[in-house]
């Protein structure tokens, strides 16, 4: 979900600044009044420059377009950003959003004939009424960030109705002519749904829906209720089933145990959390509508041990060599099982290092990537990245992903198509591969191929 925002001080776009400023002459040639108009003129110079510096380096918002040089727009076609994005919805016609993105890919240039490089980015917040089905508004921001910004963070509120709405939003490089395109739902009907809860640590807004184990997490809703209930459910090892399988995910709300929090001086509420469980937090138990917190441990992304590991290296093991690895007694027996394991499909003990460096390198994006109620590596869109590593497209909707990789030398000849869950209560980024008996060969070669050591991390 997110990190945290600092605050913003609104500007004009306009930036050709200029200032006169007239002294009066004194007929009395005093040292003293001399000193002091040098001195004032010194002091008044300073703080208009760094007015001027301080509106340089911050966003505005605008329904106006940003001055262009009419060189066209191109889209990009992989997220360097890593753009992160929350709605909460505060009041009953406002909602804010907090945006978090990586600035490195940006171009950066001075602005006018100033020192400082500065990057120029316009973000757009896109509207579309679900009940509906017709665009709703929309609203935008154009920001200055000086170069050295690794991470840029930046709040802003729109303008919203009781509604659930589909959102595109776009992040505009005006530099260099570049948009990054993304998409969400925000569910904002009635006060109990996930948009109506902002979490936060440390003072830091969360833009992912996890925290590691041991952390305190600070909830806060619009409503202040005296108490909110608190559904608990333990983690489970069980990894995605294959492509052709004819038994897709299901979600069986089902929790292990409950408890309520309590509100803390009338404005927030505050969660322990344990490790190996996630957490779905309700304002009002006759819905399901809600947030949920997935407990992460400490390396997250990274693999915690040999059991995990284990789980994760199922995709490409047949049914005899995982439960051989899994009624291993201690998990230092388990580590040497699965070495074993890629020793003998790789050949050799330095061919098998560069493949399980590479298979895990795919798990631990892939938990980076699709974590959510669980770990990434156990959805769908994780189990197609595992096997067959990173898509060489994506073609993207609000409720669909359609993935697309090269097949005997034909580019795009291999789709993988995921449809948005919308009945998960946790998450609404669960997408359900479209699983099909065509996929049963495709498979079984790619996972030979992994077995036979011919992997690779794009």
């Amino acid at each position: 979900m997110i990190k945290t925002t600092k605050n913003i001080t609104s500007i004009s776009i306009k930036r050709n600044f200029q200032y006169n400023i007239v002294f009066i002459k004194f007929k009395y040639n005093q040292p003293f009044i001399t000193s002091f108009l040098n001195m004032f003129k010194a002091i008044l110079y300073f703080f208009l420059l760094t007015i001027i510096l301080l509106i340089h380096t911050h966003c505005t918002s605008t329904k106006s377009t940003y001055p262009s040089n009419h060189k066209k727009i191109a889209n990009a076609t992989t997220d360097a950003l890593n753009a992160q994005f929350y709605f909460w919805k505060n009041s009953d016609s406002s909602a804010m959003v907090y945006t978090m993105i990586q600035t490195e890919p940006l171009l950066y240039a001075r602005l006018d004939t100033g020192l400082q490089f500065y990057a120029s980015i316009k973000m757009t917040i896109a509207l579309y009424s679900i009940s509906k089905n017709k665009f709703y508004d929309s609203t935008s921001v154009v920001c200055f960030i000086p170069q050295n910004q690794a991470t840029y963070f930046h709040s802003f509120p729109i303008k919203i109705s009781n509604d659930n709405f589909n959102t595109k939003i776009t992040i505009t490089d005006l530099n260099k002519k570049l948009q990054y395109s993304y998409f969400t739902e925000i569910k904002l009907n009635n006060d109990f749904t996930r948009n109506n809860f902002l979490l936060t640590q440390n003072n830091k807004v969360l833009f992912k829906p996890y925290a590691i184990e041991g952390s305190k997490i600070q909830i806060y809703h619009p409503q202040k209720l005296s108490s909110l209930n608190v559904d608990i459910f333990k983690y489970h090892h069980s990894p995605a089933p294959p492509p052709f399988s004819n038994f897709p995910p299901s979600i069986n709300y089902l929790p292990d145990s409950s408890f309520t929090l309590r509100i803390i001086d009338n404005s927030y509420y505050e969660i322990n959390i344990q490790p190996n469980v996630f957490y779905h937090i309700r304002a009002n138990t006759q819905t399901l509508d809600g947030i949920t917190i997935f407990s992460i441990d400490s390396i997250f992304p990274n693999i915690k041990d040999a059991k995990e590991m284990l789980y994760t290296t199922r995709y490409i093991m047949n049914k005899n060599e995982f439960e051989r690895c899994l009624n291993t007694s201690q998990l230092s027996e388990t580590k040497k099982c699965i070495d074993n394991f890629w020793i003998q499909i790789a050949g050799s003990k330095e061919r098998a290092k560069e493949v399980i460096k590479n298979y895990y390198q795919r798990v631990i994006d892939a938990n980076q990537l699709f974590t959510s109620y669980k770990y990434g590596w156990q959805t769908d869109r994780g189990m197609i990245f595992i096997v067959f590593g990173p898509p060489e497209e994506i073609q993207k909707t609000i409720n669909s992903e359609k993935w697309l990789y090269s097949l005997n030398g034909q580019r795009n000849a291999l789709v993988f198509n995921f449809v948005k869950n919308k009945n998960n209560p946790f998450t609404t980024s669960d997408f359900i591969l479209e699983r099909s008996d065509y996929y049963k060969d495709i498979w079984y070669l790619a996972v030979d191929q992994i077995r036979q050591g011919r992997l690779s991390v794009r």
